[in-house]
């Protein structure tokens, strides 16, 4: 990204290179020694620097003198130093170094957002004699006699009213009035810049535009993390706003009235200011300097932007967003809204309340024994028939597959319950749709497998990650390379988020993907139950400041009715009161932890350690250069105590309790002799139960992830390309899933249907049919492998297969249930129920689903179903017509919602990932790493509409599914 900067920054950099040669040159002539404690001896010259700080009083084991033009001072090796202006300390003794400033004279200070940090900057940077800060800060021998008498307390609370005092005096009598104390921000943003200068990490990008960041030896974790947060604000300003206005609750200042329920309900379930200042506080100091260096990274670029607007997204412009500074809280704030999003319950999903529904609707329609039969079967606990990424033992511990009896009656009747999960699960609908208009909505699937060198050609381990996070414009993740301050990973970040996400290093490489555990529970509570309320403001463009009240019960935030009014709520028979509870809830707020923990860990061990600090559930799977293969799925999944979780507590029986702090045993496993492990959002092992908000995380006999497990278990030998490419392979499958091929689950039972029809009335379409799927190699793309990256062509017989399954589905279930339930089904989940008629199933149906009570005259049994649904999608298609899917593969669009929805880039569809890379390791470590993402680095658009050369430079590469060699770890 071209950057211009104006003459002031021209001078001030000459000056400081003159004062780091001047430096450089006077330390090796006075310190050149082959005996260690002469060298303690030798006096060294450092430099104190705001900008260079040119007659400022200094006592030192060697010296005591006054800075010299450049801010020289001379010390010894392992002494300590202060610095004052007559009887005026700034700070406290400090070590002594080569470059010293302000942030070293305070004990526990981070940074320069230190009070007494800042206060420093702003007195020194307000005596400066010449008020001229690019060529340094000069005090004179007038000032230092002035000041020979004066004290002044940067901690103090009214240090400003007492700092200007003793200015006017230090400056007298000519001057005195003349100098006025420089303001904190002010102070704080020409720091920054010399903090840039003198920083000891090198930004620079490949030939792709990627960021590379190095530091030296001297480097810190907050220079590092600068220089990442630096490099996020030039490339992802505008996407890291949108991020934190929505973590905040501020998006409809900038998108109007629209967007008031999407603040309101991110301020109810989010954090106060005070909470996440509180977690931050709590923080190690080593993730404490991780996230203030992020933060002033991204501060330095938007000091960059004030001073030159050509530098300024046209976002911004677009939307009158006002440019502002960021803080530690924002990172919190946003960590914890994208854990949410990734989490498969946590982004405000109402499975037990549609449960509560559907119960109440079965028991009224068919009594209460039937009804729990039907939802027994609809919602069961646990099948030890779903694909897992932990190869099941040969013999399994007992499962709990459903309950043994119902609930009881609900305190809501149908309608009223219908009434209630339709309004809940459409304002979660809504949110999503309104964060998808701004492209601001953060989503996880995602695909990954590793196998280990028993399966591969080489003999080494390889793996492959390839997170499903949509299709955004910027994309939602950047990828960098970090190598300094004991940090030595490179691979996917999320714009905001402090460190590596998915990446790899010179010891290992792991993916992610979304995860099953079960971390949030609706409460049915009681307006007395209310423990905590708090007043916000919602400003709304064009309509001004709305006032809302918020409250929380002992079990979290009230999510119904919202806004909620304790002062004119009134039971009424429809209005539960439902809180929230959330087992990831302030654990979430330290993500920066165990990031940092998997992108350093030099054992597997360590690996897991960091696992163990990861609230957010996610799957990894892990490779290192020992040779190790292993699976692990994080995420707070508490021990509940036995009883009914599928519903809201307190809905049919008294409420039971659990401890985010006791959890269940973590899901893990270690080269496994199966020598690999796989996923697509799968099941995690046997025994794990599913994840009741969410209904794609009912896990069944079907699920997309076999089509991973299939080619793994029948492929040995395997090349890198060949692990590689099984990406390409599965992502051009597709079903109501995501993925995948129903197909293969049915086969047999469909055809024996149709073939027992045409032994009586023989039908030639139908054999037709029964063909096409027979020769099909089960990919919605035509033509076989050599199409799948860019062919153009739908396969008539994926058409086929694709609505013949779905039409069985609705002939099955649409008969027993209302219009508006039967929407609200998982169609996957039906699908499920319906192989859980199939003879060999480990859950059998309590309810024969095929039977249509409704109407006699319909289908009555699976096979009448399963012609009749042929039937009509034959009917529907037309056979005469073919082909069906010429030029209707589809595309992916890239549209921009701020330039009025344009599209500005376009791939071939296919269920692929957003991100990818492939990495194999040798015992010295990786030999072979690619990786690839959507459009490019950068989502700089300047005001005049010119796109950054960054913007599409991975559009060959992505497009074409052919990762880029990316430099190995060293």
């Amino acid at each position: 990204m071209k950057q211009v900067k104006g003459p002031y920054w021209l001078v001030r950099t000459l000056c400081l290179i003159c004062v780091l040669a001047v430096g450089f040159a006077t330390t090796i002539a006075t310190t050149s020694s082959d005996d260690d404690d002469d060298f303690s001896q030798t006096i060294l010259n450092g430099k104190f620097l705001d900008t260079a700080v040119e007659g400022l009083g200094y006592d030192s084991g060697a010296d005591s003198g006054i800075t010299t033009t450049n801010g020289v001072f001379d010390y010894l090796k392992g002494k300590e130093i202060r610095f004052y202006l007559g009887g005026i300390q700034l700070g406290d003794w400090a070590n002594v170094g080569p470059i010293l400033t302000p942030m070293d004279l305070i004990g526990g200070a981070l940074d320069y957002t230190d009070e007494e940090v800042t206060n420093i900057l702003r007195f020194l940077q307000t005596i400066d004699a010449d008020q001229d800060l690019s060529n340094g800060i000069q005090i004179t021998a007038a000032m230092r006699a002035n000041a020979a008498n004066l004290t002044l307390d940067f901690t103090e609370p009214n240090f400003s009213a007492n700092a200007q005092a003793i200015i006017d005096l230090i400056m007298a009598p000519a001057a005195a009035g003349t100098y006025t104390l420089i303001d904190a921000a002010t102070a704080q943003r020409h720091f920054r810049e010399t903090l840039s200068d003198i920083s000891e990490v090198v930004l620079t990008r490949d030939d792709l535009g990627v960021p590379i960041i190095n530091g030296s030896p001297r480097a810190s974790l907050y220079d590092m993390f600068t220089k990442l947060g630096y490099a996020v604000a030039q490339d992802r300003l505008w996407q890291i706003e949108t991020f934190r206005r929505t973590a905040n609750g501020q998006l409809a200042e900038l998108f109007g009235p629209g967007y008031v329920e999407d603040d309101l309900l991110m301020l109810t379930t989010g954090y106060t200011d005070d909470e996440l200042q509180a977690a931050f506080d709590a923080m190690d100091d080593k993730y404490k300097s991780i996230i203030k260096g992020y933060v002033n990274g991204i501060n330095t670029h938007i000091d960059e932007i004030m001073g030159d607007p050509s530098l300024l997204p046209v976002e911004f412009a677009g939307t009158s967003c006002p440019l502002t500074y960021w803080d530690e809280l924002d990172i919190l704030a946003w960590g914890a809204t994208m854990q949410r999003n990734f989490d498969p319950e946590g982004r405000g999903l109402t499975g037990q309340v549609d449960n509560m529904s559907l119960w109440a609707e079965l028991e009224a329609n068919y009594g209460t024994l039937q009804g729990w039969g039907m939802f027994e079967d609809l919602r069961w606990i646990n099948d030890p028939d779903a694909l897992t990424y932990i190869p099941a033992p040969v013999v399994p511990a007992a499962i709990t597959k459903s309950a043994p009896e119902s609930p009881g009656a609900m305190d809501l009747d149908p309608d009223a319950a219908a009434a209630l999960a339709q309004a809940m699960r459409e304002r979660q609908e809504n949110n999503i749709e309104n964060l998808k208009a701004i492209n601001a909505y953060v989503k996880m699937g995602s695909y990954a497998w590793v196998v280990d060198g028993a399966k591969t050609e080489s003999g080494n381990p390889i793996i492959y990650s390839g997170p499903q996070m949509g299709f955004s414009v910027p994309s939602i993740i950047g990828e960098a390379s970090l190598k300094g301050a004991g940090l030595n990973v490179s691979g996917m970040y999320v714009p905001g988020i402090p460190g590596i996400v998915i990446g790899r290093t010179p010891h290992h490489a792991w993916s992610m993907q979304v995860g099953h555990a079960h971390t949030l529970d609706y409460y049915w509570d009681s307006a007395c139950d209310v423990v905590m309320s708090r007043t916000v403001n919602i400003n709304v463009a064009g309509v001004g400041v709305q006032t809302y009240t918020l409250y929380r019960t002992e079990h979290g935030p009230i999510v119904n009715p919202m806004p909620f009014d304790p002062a004119t709520y009134v039971w009424d028979g429809t209005n539960p009161i439902l809180s929230i509870k959330y087992s990831q809830w302030e654990y979430e707020l330290n993500l920066v932890e165990p990031v940092y923990q998997v992108d350093t860990a030099t054992s597997m061990d360590e690996f897991g350690a960091g696992i163990e600090n990861m609230a957010l559930s996610q799957h990894f799977c892990y490779a290192d250069k020992d040779g190790n293969i292993a699976y692990w799925m994080s995420g707070r999944n508490p021990v509940r105590p036995a009883g009914e979780w599928r519903f809201p507590q307190g809905a049919s029986a008294p409420q039971l309790e659990w401890d985010a702090a006791v959890l269940q045993a973590r899901s893990t496993d270690r080269n496994t002799d199966q020598h690999y492990y796989c996923g697509w959002n799968n099941k995690t092992n046997i025994g794990y139960n599913n994840t009741y908000n969410n209904f794609g995380y009912f896990f069944g006999p079907f699920h997309r992830a076999h089509v991973v497990d299939e080619y793994l278990a029948a492929n040995d030998n395997l090349t890198f390309e060949e692990v590689r490419d099984l990406a390409l392979n599965i992502a051009t499958t597709y079903s109501f899933g995501g993925g995948g091929n129903p197909w293969a689950f049915v086969d047999d039972e469909f055809t024996a249907a149709v073939d027992a029809y045409n032994a009586i009335t023989p039908t030639q379409a139908f054999t037709d049919a029964l063909t096409l799927l027979q020769n099909w190699d089960g990919h919605f793309v035509d033509g076989g492998a050599t199409e799948w990256a860019e062919g153009l062509d739908r396969a008539d017989a994926w058409i086929l297969m694709d609505a013949w399954t779905r039409e069985v589905v609705r002939l099955t279930f649409e008969d027993e249930f209302s219009g508006a339930m039967y929407d609200a089904q998982n169609t996957q989940l039906l699908f499920n129920v319906i192989l859980h008629s199939f003879p060999d199933s480990a859950i059998q149906n309590n309810y024969d689903w095929f039977q249509n009570a409704v109407n006699p005259l319909a289908p009555q049994t699976f096979d009448d179903i399963v012609v009749t649904a042929l039937n009509n999608v034959l009917e529907d298609l037309d056979w005469s017509a073919r082909p069906w899917g010429t030029g209707k593969r589809g595309v992916i669009e890239y549209r921009h919602p701020v330039l009025n929805n344009q599209k500005v880039w376009e791939t071939p569809f296919s269920a692929r990932s957003t991100y990818a890379h492939c990495v194999e390791y040798g015992p010295s470590g990786p030999v072979r790493v690619e990786s690839m993402f959507p459009l490019g680095p950068s989502g700089f658009i300047d005001t005049s509409m010119n796109f950054d050369p960054y913007y599409f430079s991975l559009t060959t590469n992505y497009d074409a599914f052919a990762p880029r060699d990316f430099p190995v770890p060293q």
